[in-house]
């Protein structure tokens, strides 16, 4: 058995849904103490606990996942939107200050920060490699770095308001989302070379795409802006289909034959099976974002 973990930004809390039966089973809030509002917004695994980086509380929540509970929240700086690990250093994007906060959950202290471009929104690390990369939103940039010699810093231009940036699994490429948010242009895929950083496509999707997973040769890319799923051919480079869910999709990851969208409009997950688009949905807490399969 399988559970979905899911960000629910405006309800500081994260939703736990099994995957088997498609139901939302318990929720971990991560209020504590009563304090104000939270914003969960970006998740990753930390050996078998959760990371959760948050928008309004500007800190990174550490979530023991069998007792369902936060073990404690640490403040790190203003906007955090999203956190990878390498080792036992949590490498957290914080938005408002431009930098990438470097904590050491075995010294529970900040060994540093950073810089990167503006209003940076989401990171990727490639664990066999240890390179990672940085989607700047304002400044139309990615920052791709290497762990261990933080001196060598590129920043690399891209496409208006990329929101995000993957690895390939082999580490060669780098996927950016750009979403041209704001814009009447359709947003794009862009394909770079981790190698030498130039682009190798530029693949045209939905209105305002936010978000991306790829799985193997597919990439799979929620359009916020027209409620479709943009369904990429990565060998031949091209869209090969779009699947409607309605609604603001946000999130998305998929499982098997499964992709999971977040809809931000109608608070939902949104469930559809690739192979026959047949669709499901339920109510899970308001604004669900960042996801993540255990």
């Amino acid at each position: 058995m399988k559970n979905l973990f899911v960000c629910n930004g405006y309800s500081d809390n994260i939703a736990i849904v099994n995957t088997s039966t498609f139901e939302k089973v318990q929720q971990i809030s991560l209020k504590q103490d009563g304090n104000d509002r939270i914003g969960p917004h970006g998740i990753c695994a930390y050996n078998d606990k959760l990371l959760v980086t948050n928008n309004y509380s500007n800190s990174l929540s550490l979530v023991n996942v069998k007792k369902k509970k936060v073990e404690k929240n640490i403040f790190i700086g203003m906007n955090c939107n999203d956190v990878k690990v390498i080792e036992n250093n949590a490498f957290v994007v914080c938005g408002d200050i431009n930098n990438i906060v470097n904590y050491s959950l075995d010294r529970n202290e900040i060994q540093e920060e950073i810089p990167c471009g503006n209003m940076p929104h989401s990171i990727d690390v490639h664990d066999s490699l240890k390179n990672i990369v940085i989607s700047n939103m304002n400044s139309d940039s990615i920052t791709f770095l290497k762990y261990g010699n933080e001196d060598y810093i590129s920043n690399i231009r891209v496409g208006e308001y990329p929101t995000k940036a993957l690895f390939s699994k082999d580490g060669k490429l780098i996927f950016v989302c750009e979403s041209n948010m704001g814009s009447d242009k359709c947003g794009n895929i862009s394909i770079f070379s981790a190698e030498n950083l130039k682009i190798l496509s530029r693949i045209p999707v939905g209105n305002s795409p936010v978000d991306m997973f790829i799985e193997k040769k597919m990439c799979f890319v929620s359009n916020f802006g027209d409620g479709t799923i943009s369904v990429i051919d990565l060998e031949k480079f091209v869209e090969t289909g779009r699947i409607e869910v309605g609604g603001m999709p946000r999130g998305i990851i998929k499982d098997k034959e499964n992709i999971y969208i977040g809809d931000n409009y109608n608070n939902l997950l949104v469930c559809v099976n690739y192979y026959n688009y047949k669709k499901k949905s339920i109510y899970i807490g308001k604004e669900p974002t960042g996801m993540l399969i255990l």
